[in-house]
């Protein structure tokens, strides 16, 4: 392993195998970091369709969950979300004029991180359609806390980080518009409502208000016709 595998696509720097071994929790995060440094190197490509991590077969066998009703796409794309979270993988999103899309991730190594800031779509294959738009997609409840509740500070990053390996991401981000919905813009308010969905289940109705909250599409004050009004805080 060298220190930053510069050139050198799918080679696991050892300063990112210092931070997977110390600060990953689960080992769903694990397998799919180690099956980006994999098919990157079969693939002589930075950056690997996520697809491809979908339909690797040795990465489904080692990842299908015991003992729960998720399928090993919800549990990739699960382990993927933590990964960017956790700074251990960068994740690309490439559109086409026709309006196409594809996601890509790569190994968040210190070259990869400053090419991607510098110009993402080196990062790609050259045989991709170059009139692409290429952007670096952070997590979604990122951009949704950075948007509509405050600063994304280390700390909250690290408690996101924490919230999205807890619970699915589609609850983190159900609860940060639900805290919204009702004025409460603080991480602590968000965390207590994760905390009665684990314990009473998401569709626990105790008020009228609930219903209506938990409705809101998230997407839609990320990249929808709200999100100029949506985006600002308190």
């Amino acid at each position: 392993m060298e220190r930053d595998a510069v050139g050198v696509p799918g080679c696991l720097p050892i300063d990112l195998a210092e931070r997977l071994i110390s600060q990953a929790r689960d080992v769903a995060t694990i397998k799919v970091v180690l099956a980006t440094a994999r098919l990157a190197t079969l693939h002589g490509s930075s950056a690997i369709p996520i697809a491809a991590l979908l339909s690797d077969s040795a990465l489904r066998r080692g990842i299908r969950p015991g003992g729960t009703d998720r399928s090993p796409d919800q549990e990739i794309q699960r382990a993927i979300e933590v990964a960017v979270a956790r700074g251990f993988l960068v994740r690309l999103r490439s559109s086409a004029p026709s309006g196409g899309t594809s996601e890509w991730v790569a190994l968040a190594t210190l070259s990869t991180i400053a090419t991607a800031r510098r110009d993402p779509a080196a990062l790609l294959p050259i045989r991709l359609d170059i009139q692409q738009r290429i952007d670096v997609e952070r997590p979604n409840v990122f951009a949704l806390y950075e948007q509509n509740i405050g600063p994304l500070t280390p700390l909250i990053a690290e408690q996101l980080a924490e919230a999205i390996e807890r619970y699915p991401a589609a609850w983190v981000e159900a609860a940060i518009v639900e805290a919204v919905h009702y004025g409460r813009r603080n991480w602590r308010y968000v965390q207590r409502i994760l905390e009665r969905w684990a314990t009473e289940g998401r569709d626990h109705e105790t008020h009228p208000r609930d219903q209506r909250a938990r409705q809101l599409d998230p997407d839609k004050y990320l990249r929808g016709k709200y999100a100029p009004l949506f985006s600002e805080t308190d």
